[in-house]
């Protein structure tokens, strides 16, 4: 019983980066309606501007952290404003292959400008264990789940009381009434696209804590869509709960099968949840009147 306790504990902490992936993939979504197909890569890309803050630039772990987080918010918004401003209104396929194409890009430029070994950094964030109700609890996972449960709660307050939020809240439920009553759609989906950015070089910054830093993260990046459909791919808590589920199927699955299998079990369950419910835990049916 204790082995499984400490495989959940070590699915809740992997499962709150790829929620926070997820995360950042549904305010995406929710306010453009892009599909984004580079967002495993993004989290690539938090992880290498972490190591080069951190190797190449010499800064302390916090201060590069924030610079990392700035950079990704840039980009974020550089996408938004030269890539996808112009794909506005073209048909679904052409956009989907844009983010395609954009994920290639970025995981080429990672390659050709960092390399494609292995990278550790030099110094971590802690991470020695902590022992609670018997079980060994690393500081490094606490803090996992400590910012995604801060970013949860900042972004619920974002949306709720702010008026940038619900201007963005507004865009994605109709986007031509929103710009009928003055909102300015290009600011809220530059918004958007940048927090979104900034929140997957998030998780890429806490996954190069936890292990080395190199392209393959993006496959782990990819698990963010099947969290994101099955909490509901326009509900911002249900992206949180979709990846703390696919990080702790994971862990079970590797400790008590083997590590090939995991996926198998990840996509099953996604499989058998969207059969039951097609929009997700805590998505919502869409109704259209004919």
């Amino acid at each position: 019983m204790a082995a499984f306790f400490q495989y959940v504990i070590g699915g809740l902490a992997v499962g709150s980066i790829y929620g926070l992936v997820a995360l950042g993939f549904v305010l995406i979504f929710k306010s453009t309606d892009v599909f984004n197909f580079a967002q495993g890569d993004l989290l690539t890309l938090g992880a290498y501007l972490l190591f080069a803050g951190v190797a190449n630039w010499k800064l302390p772990m916090i201060p590069a952290i924030l610079v990392s987080l700035v950079i990704a918010l840039v980009i974020g918004v550089a996408m938004q404003v030269i890539v996808f401003r112009p794909m506005i209104g073209k048909p679904l396929l052409t956009v989907v292959m844009v983010t395609i194409a954009l994920s290639l890009i970025i995981k080429a430029l990672i390659q050709v400008i960092f390399g494609t070994t292995e990278k550790t950094l030099p110094h971590q964030l802690p991470n020695d264990p902590v022992h609670i109700l018997g079980l060994k609890v690393s500081e490094l996972e606490l803090i996992t789940m400590g910012v995604t449960a801060l970013c949860v709660l900042a972004f619920a307050l974002f949306f709720r009381r702010s008026k940038l939020g619900l201007q963005m809240r507004a865009t994605a439920e109709n986007v031509e009434a929103s710009m009928l009553s003055g909102i300015d759609a290009n600011r809220v989906f530059m918004v958007a696209f940048g927090l979104g950015t900034a929140i997957a070089a998030l998780g890429g910054v806490l996954m190069a804590n936890l292990q080395t830093v190199t392209p393959q993260l993006s496959a782990l990046g990819l698990l963010a869509f099947p969290a994101a459909v099955l909490g509901g791919l326009t509900s911002i808590p249900g992206a949180i709960v979709g990846g703390l589920l696919i990080g702790v199927i994971q862990q079970l699955a590797t400790g008590y099968v083997s590590g090939q299998s995991a996926n198998v079990f990840v996509y099953g369950v996604l499989l058998a949840v969207l059969l039951i419910r097609p929009w997700g835990i805590f998505g919502r049916p869409t109704v259209a009147r004919v």
